[in-house]
């Protein structure tokens, strides 16, 4: 298979856990990326979490090029990796990234943060009984997460 049949895909690692799309956007300006800002693709731990990589594709092999001479440079005060890659790794990474329980919820997931340690499931549930139909909790009651189905409306 050519490269150009897999794409021309970097995966990235060393960013910074805060860093937004437009921020990696920019640091690979001289390149044209394939959807813009958008086809910035992070991935995420099994708790939700960046976990500092992402996967971008390129439009052309001269972008590509350009992008893999990124590599151990720096943005802000973080040297960035950036490694040849290609669609397939990237679908297969992107499709197992973020928490295990997600992909098979028809919904969205909801992080709890600092709740008030008297807080119980039953009153959060309680909170959200009006959007939320189906509720698979996990973890305990200062930080848990809520796998959800919006009720039909």
């Amino acid at each position: 298979m050519s490269l150009n049949e897999e794409g021309y895909v970097v995966r990235v690692r060393g960013l910074p856990w805060s860093c937004t799309q437009e921020e990696v956007a920019s640091f690979f300006s001289d390149c044209d990326i394939v959807g813009k800002v958008n086809g910035v693709c992070f991935t995420y731990s099994k708790e939700g979490r960046p976990s500092g990589e992402a996967f971008i594709e390129l439009n052309m092999s001269e972008d590509f090029k350009t992008a893999l001479t990124k590599d151990r440079k720096y943005m802000g005060h973080r040297y960035i990796e950036v490694f040849k890659s290609n669609r397939s790794e990237m679908d297969w990474v992107l499709k197992r990234s973020g928490p295990a329980d997600y992909e098979s919820c028809s919904g969205c997931m909801l992080r709890l943060r600092g709740l008030p340690f008297g807080c119980s499931k039953e009153e959060i549930v309680q909170f959200f009984s009006d959007t939320i139909s189906e509720i698979k909790e996990k973890g305990h009651h200062r930080f848990f997460e809520l796998f959800y189905v919006q009720k039909p409306k």
